[in-house]
């Protein structure tokens, strides 16, 4: 007998091609079933919302390593590319025979075309099953797909804002004259004399124009620093971002390079030197707790000692830059640099 296409059994209570399971197991299956594709999904979903959460959240960017999110993105986005690879080399690779045979007869892959089952209960009835509504899960496979495509547009609109948002240009021009007005008193401060510290907004000195990231000129007691830098320095002195980062050391220690130049030292790795021990107390000034301050400097000390960049040769710590060393600024104080 068949209805809507499905074979009847042989007496045995198989179909033709196998055994026809009771209702029991016939409907514990879907229940216990995991669904992949819907937890691929979820897991895309919750990778979005927690680089959102992370774009949006001081606090969450102190505590995880801003590569963690998106290496967390960039894997479901490969899985997501290698399974479809997969899938596309199962559609274009020659089917089995046994694949074949079962093409001939209807199945639950002909739900399509209206192919139900009809599969006998335990009370020895029979029992007809509809095919599943495959074109309604498809267009809610659509339907979730295009919200991932929208959350994904959402994604990148707050990460373009939020850089956006922590550049130097963002500021306002009063803000910008105040930073500047600020980085003039403290690099005068360790110049020893009266001079001028700029933020290069058209990069003539800095960044694009080279890979320096401050420019000193001490014959015009002139001083050009990184937008970047200068953004970073405003984040901690006015925006209280006081976290313990190498890019706030990095800013701190750039402008108090520059300020041991128009003192009047040229040599780089000697400015280098000096620098950091000027560093710890300029970051305390701008609002760094002291410790902290010193921290970061000690960082630095130790990631220059270990450069090996040829790049950087010239800005390679003499061996006299240590403590008790004649490049000791403090040489009653223990601690260096």
């Amino acid at each position: 007998m068949l209805l809507g296409g499905s074979a009847g059994t042989n007496g045995r209570g198989q179909t033709p091609w196998g055994p026809t399971p009771g209702l029991g197991s016939l409907y514990r299956g879907p229940v216990s079933r995991v669904d992949r594709r819907r937890v691929q999904l979820a897991l895309r979903v919750a990778s979005l919302g927690f680089v959102v959460l992370w774009l949006l959240s001081l606090r969450l960017q102190e505590l995880v390593p801003y590569q963690l999110p998106f290496a967390i993105l960039l894997v479901t986005e490969l899985e997501l590319l290698v399974r479809a690879w997969r899938e596309r080399r199962s559609d274009l690779a020659p089917p089995a025979p046994e694949e074949l045979a079962a093409r001939r007869r209807p199945g639950r892959d002909d739900a399509d075309l209206g192919w139900g089952e009809l599969v006998e209960d335990e009370a020895g009835g029979y029992v007809y099953l509809p095919p599943p509504a495959r074109g309604r899960r498809r267009r809610r496979d659509r339907v979730l797909t295009a919200l991932a495509a929208a959350a994904a547009v959402v994604l990148f609109v707050l990460a373009v804002r939020s850089d956006v948002e922590r550049s130097w240009s963002s500021l306002s021009a009063g803000t910008r004259a105040r930073a500047e007005a600020l980085f003039t008193r403290e690099a005068a401060a360790i110049a020893g004399r009266p001079v001028t510290v700029r933020c290069d907004e058209g990069y003539r000195y800095t960044g694009i124009g080279s890979d320096a990231l401050g420019v000193a000129f001490p014959s015009r007691e002139l001083a050009f620093l990184d937008p970047a830098v200068c953004r970073t320095l405003v984040a901690l002195a006015f925006d209280g971002d006081r976290r313990e980062r190498e890019e706030t050391g990095e800013a701190v220690l750039v402008l108090a390079h520059e300020a041991v130049h128009l003192r009047g030292e040229r040599d780089e790795g000697v400015t280098e030197c000096k620098a950091l021990q000027e560093g710890g107390a300029l970051g305390t000034r701008l609002g760094l707790p002291e410790e902290r301050a010193r921290r970061l400097m000690a960082s630095l000390y130790a990631r220059n000692l270990a450069e090996r960049s040829i790049t950087r040769l010239s800005y390679r710590l003499p061996a006299e830059c240590r403590n008790g060393g004649s490049l000791d600024l403090r040489p009653a104080d223990d601690r260096f640099p």
